[in-house]
């Protein structure tokens, strides 16, 4: 009887142990798991910080009297006018093209489900 006492005894010595051990490890990933849910937030709330300050800049970057004084300055660009766009039947068919430029001829066709 006193053997059964000191094999149980030690049984539970054993059980106990493992789920101590057990519990530790839990524990350790948890912690683990933690700081590594840390550092992704950290990372979100730099990429929406970073997100909000190109927003900014992309704001001021594109303001139309900002652009339109770049315009005056530097490129002097004006409306386009009607008498730029041309009509369809201004564009020339492919044979009168390879007339007029032998070299279109080796140019590839466009494939008819291209747009």
């Amino acid at each position: 009887m006193i053997g059964m006492i000191r094999l149980g005894t030690v049984l539970w010595i054993v059980v106990i142990a493992a789920v101590g051990y057990a519990m530790f490890q839990v524990k350790f990933e948890v912690t683990r798991l933690d700081q590594h849910l840390g550092d992704i937030n950290r990372d979100i709330a730099a990429s929406r910080e970073a997100t909000r300050v190109l927003n900014a800049e992309w704001s001021l970057l594109s303001d139309p009297q900002r652009l339109d004084r770049l315009n005056q300055s530097y490129l002097h660009l004006t409306p386009v006018t009607g008498a730029q766009i041309g009509r369809i039947d201004q564009i020339p068919l492919r044979a009168q093209a390879v007339a007029q430029n032998p070299q279109l001829a080796s140019a590839p066709m466009p494939s008819k489900g291209a747009p």
